[in-house]
């Protein structure tokens, strides 16, 4: 009898020394997630604030930003892009920026869907423009460069409308440049 109490004692020790590493194991596989979870959290948490963003909340580049400002002074003359503005978006993108025309083209698409996603304004134009002045990537020659592309898309269907000059005028001053 006490041989099989003895047994029974044993095999009840083994019993609860795996059932406690069995849950010892299960505790550090649920460390080893919240790990995972804290490492990945930047990552997760920089997609989430970039998904909440859109449009010209995205832009980064400042020649990417300059090629919206030109699509968003050829839709401020009648909300609709002519023939002859997006040549000369286009135009204006090969000569200063040294892209080919395929490359000029895509920006030019991309500038049109992201100008088209929000009406422009002067908000839009302010934000844009104040990207463009504190960009460490542009010296003044490029930001007056970019004041005469602007001028360039405004007189492509003639003189400027009013609407146009009040962005070209928003950038001009926050360009520092005189009028």
């Amino acid at each position: 009898m006490h041989i099989l109490l003895a047994v029974i004692t044993i095999l009840s020790a083994i019993g609860i020394w795996a059932w406690r590493l069995r849950m010892a194991k299960r505790g550090l596989d649920e460390v080893a997630d919240l790990a995972k979870t804290v490492a990945n959290a930047p990552r997760r948490l920089a997609f989430l604030t970039r998904a909440q963003k859109g449009g010209i909340d995205l832009i980064e580049d400042p020649r990417e930003a300059a090629a919206i400002m030109l699509m968003m002074m050829a839709l401020a003359k009648g909300g609709t892009l002519s023939a002859r503005q997006s040549d000369a978006i286009e135009q204006e993108i090969r000569d200063h920026f040294d892209f080919s025309e395929t490359e000029a083209e895509e920006l030019a698409a991309h500038a049109a869907w992201v100008a088209s996603s929000q009406l422009p304004g002067p908000e839009e134009m302010k934000r844009m423009s104040r990207q463009i002045v504190r960009s460490s990537q542009l010296g003044p020659k490029e930001i007056v460069d970019l004041d005469a592309m602007l001028v360039a898309v405004s007189e492509a269907e003639g003189l400027p409308s009013r609407a146009q000059l009040a962005l070209l005028q928003i950038y001009r001053d926050m360009a520092g440049l005189k009028t």
